[in-house]
């Protein structure tokens, strides 16, 4: 019963993504994946959220923190402070709410890309089985970047959790996971600018 309604989840998504997997390098075919999902979440939080007040809350909440840091070489201010603390948690807690309206919605398609995209890109997955020789690399960073993102020790990490299937080929090798990470932080952040979200 589970196969067919995997089956049927991804043929749905095959016939909007394979053709993009089919004709593209896997970096450019998963950024674009990586796109669309920032771009869902995004939209969401520009909806769901009420951007004005977000602002409110985070230059409330920026201001106290200034206060705090110059609170502590006075301790009258340090007094006064006391009593501010509770407003700033309450603010704190509506931000957070704020903040987590958006994932009520965004959660699913983030899961159904990620199924997909192991479905796709991972050790017997769709492309592996078309080409056995496939490493499951998907992009080398240059070796100042990969340390400066700290991929060896991630590789290492991953290999504790992650036994058989690809072998860890080198630091500087991202496979499809560590490149989607990469591609939605940088298309997320480019979209918030772009969209206006606090």
């Amino acid at each position: 019963m589970f196969d067919s309604i995997f089956n049927m989840f991804y043929g749905a998504l095959d016939s909007v993504f394979m053709p993009i997997i089919k004709n593209m390098h896997p970096a450019i075919a998963i950024l674009i994946m990586a796109f669309v999902v920032s771009f869902i979440i995004n939209l969401a939080t520009k909806l769901l959220v009420n951007q004005k007040r977000m602002a409110e809350l985070k230059k409330e909440i920026q201001d106290f923190q200034v206060k705090a840091r110059q609170a502590q070489k006075d301790p009258d201010l340090m007094e006064k402070l006391q009593a501010e603390q509770q407003k700033m948690m309450a603010s704190q807690m509506e931000m957070m709410k704020m903040s987590f309206k958006p994932m009520i919605y965004t959660w699913v398609p983030i899961i159904a890309i990620f199924a997909y995209l192991r479905h796709v890109y991972d050790y017997n997955g769709v492309i592996h089985l078309a080409n056995s020789g496939w490493n499951g690399v998907v992009v080398e960073l240059p070796v100042i970047l990969s340390k400066i993102l700290l991929v060896g020790p991630f590789h290492w990490i991953g290999s504790i959790f992650y036994k058989g299937g690809f072998g860890i080929v080198g630091d500087t090798a991202l496979g499809w996971l560590g490149w989607y990470i990469l591609c939605s932080m940088a298309t997320s952040m480019i979209l918030r600018k772009v969209m206006g979200i606090k």
